[in-house]
């Protein structure tokens, strides 16, 4: 019995491995904005992971990891790659964890790697589906913001958006941060708000109160808008956003509370689409999932995506 169990297991996963292949495919061997944080012993190269379907691809998954975060390293924690290759679909998996805040090298690093798998696949520009974690979602939503705003201002146009987790508005994450170091409690939390303050600072020449156009330009939806700002170029796209609040969580770890979540702008911008028209504007709200691939429980995590009905949400979405 326990030999047919073996058997059976072994033969589905050569089933599995044979239907997919996997590989590496180089698009620059220089990085100069670092949109890539690389371990030491890699190189620089920019490139993309593809996952090819056994069939042709009758459409393209864009999966971008979060800030930091290394491209094998998502792999390992989702199951989304595989659930759709199995349905015909290529997945992608570009080197972008880091760069700028305003994401026009970001977008041109896209650009590139979005004309690569058309001139190889001939997948149409409009069976493209983006989404990531944290800031992987920042760049998606501000991609297909863009690319609704003008089509000149991208390679394609997104026929639709994910997000977990995403922050959204750059103005409150720039109050938030600065009641993170005013309470002076969490290490991590004071040690983050620092780093993003002097980024902001940088690169868009001072605070929300000293240029509020520039947040306002820049950020995926602004609160202070009546229109949502960058949001409204949303109006017309599927959008499906998971957030996890575990505000108990973030009260005993960050010392946080939810004025300072990413949930509050995320509801408040599907909210607005929704009001604004768009039936395909959704929020998942989970609780309980958020776990590291080390075990340790935190809600800012790919986990609380659930790959079954993320793709089901992609297939109906490419009807």
């Amino acid at each position: 019995m326990k030999r047919k169990i073996f058997t059976s297991f072994f033969l589905m996963f050569y089933l599995f491995a044979v239907s997919q292949k996997r590989e590496r495919i180089g698009i620059s061997k220089e990085d100069p904005h670092s949109l890539y944080n690389f371990e030491q012993n890699e190189s620089t190269e920019l490139f993309y992971i593809q996952f090819i379907p056994r069939g042709k691809p009758k459409a393209c998954l864009v999966i971008l990891p979060g800030a930091g975060e290394l491209v094998n390293n998502v792999i390992q924690q989702i199951n989304l790659h595989q659930l759709a290759v199995e349905k015909d679909i290529l997945v992608v998996f570009p080197s972008l964890n880091w760069g700028t805040t305003k994401f026009i090298e970001e977008h041109k690093f896209l650009d590139k790697v979005f004309k690569s798998v058309i001139m190889q696949y001939q997948i149409p520009k409009n069976k493209f589906i983006i989404g990531g974690l944290s800031g992987g979602g920042m760049v998606s939503l501000r991609y297909a913001e863009r690319a609704n705003e003008n089509i000149k201002n991208t390679y394609i146009k997104p026929k639709a958006v994910f997000a977990i987790d995403s922050p959204l508005d750059f103005s409150h994450l720039y109050q938030q941060s600065e009641r993170d170091i005013e309470r002076n409690i969490s290490e991590a939390a004071v040690n983050e708000s620092r780093w993003l303050i002097d980024r902001y600072n940088t690169e868009f020449g001072g605070s929300p109160k000293d240029v509020p156009l520039e947040y306002i330009k820049n950020s995926i939806y602004s609160q202070s808008e009546k229109d949502g700002g960058n949001a409204k170029f949303l109006l017309n796209t599927p959008v499906i956003i998971y957030t996890e609040p575990a505000i108990q969580w973030q009260m005993l770890n960050r010392q946080r509370d939810l004025y300072d979540l990413n949930c509050t702008d995320i509801s408040a911008m599907i909210n607005a689409l929704q009001i604004g028209g768009n039936k395909e504007a959704e929020i998942v709200i989970t609780h309980n999932k958020g776990i590291r691939p080390d075990g340790t429980k935190h809600p800012h995590s790919w986990s609380i995506m659930d790959s079954d009905n993320m793709l089901n949400w992609i297939l109906q979405k490419l009807k």
